[in-house]
């Protein structure tokens, strides 16, 4: 069992701290299949959001023998490159990989048109439009520019900050684009972030830890999506970090 280690001087999100990224994976994968398993047996269903990119790899390799009993759940990624699923860059494709051998629901965000994220944004909002929102887990990763989602610096950020709480999906195209991932995006907006009945965070490092404190202390008035997010959250944040 990793043991919790306390990280002082840090308000509010409930903390959960690890000495190995390897520690932190297993912690939340017994968190979030906990959650699932409370859902499946409380409610019959269970509706939740997974992140993208490289970070959460780890964890679903352990996670994903748990979602071979998970009917009734449906997965969708917290955003995504517009980019066809087959493609090293779909966050889809991720879950896919590790998750479509079991009962789970899988259904993507990004579908044609690639190069328009609006008109995609808008396909998606009318595909998801009969799910039952809100959302019951939203999991998170975090840039070190306090991104969360595809909630990336660029003219699109503002009304994807803005939208009302009936909007759940919105177009972005990051400016400057990402080198790793220079395609536009479609994503969760910050409404449908901020109503998820669990919210978990995960980040490590140092240098993310730096961000979290700093996200904290601005609070609402912070110019970081991570910020807005863990002062705003309808239900009280998980944070999960690792050295």
């Amino acid at each position: 069992m990793p043991e919790e280690s306390e990280v002082l001087g840090v308000p509010e999100p409930l903390w959960h701290g690890f000495a190995t990224p390897e520690h932190l994976a297993e912690s939340l994968v017994r968190e979030v299949s906990g959650i699932i398993t409370d859902r499946l047996n409380t409610e019959g269903a269970a509706f939740v959001a997974f992140p993208g990119g490289r970070s959460p790899a780890r964890a679903f390799e352990f996670l994903a023998p748990r979602a071979s009993g998970w009917r009734g759940v449906t997965v969708i990624p917290t955003d995504d490159r517009l980019v066809p699923p087959g493609d090293r860059l779909s966050n889809y494709g991720l879950l896919e990989r590790y998750f479509a051998a079991g009962q789970a629901q899988l259904i993507p965000l990004a579908r044609p048109p690639f190069d328009d994220p609006a008109a995609a944004a808008d396909a998606a909002e009318l595909r998801l439009s009969d799910l039952a929102w809100p959302l019951d887990l939203v999991w998170l990763g975090f840039g070190l520019d306090g991104h969360v989602a595809s909630l990336l610096p660029g003219p699109d950020l503002p009304v994807a900050m803005r939208y009302p709480d009936w909007r759940r999906i919105a177009g972005v195209r990051p400016v400057p684009l990402p080198a790793e991932a220079p395609v536009p995006r479609v994503t969760l907006t910050l409404s449908a972030i901020l109503s998820a009945k669990r919210l978990l965070i995960s980040g490590s490092g140092r240098d993310k830890l730096e961000v979290v404190k700093r996200a904290l202390d601005e609070g609402a008035e912070s110019q970081m999506p991570l910020g807005i997010v863990l002062a705003k959250a309808k239900c009280q944040p998980d944070l999960f970090w690792s050295r």
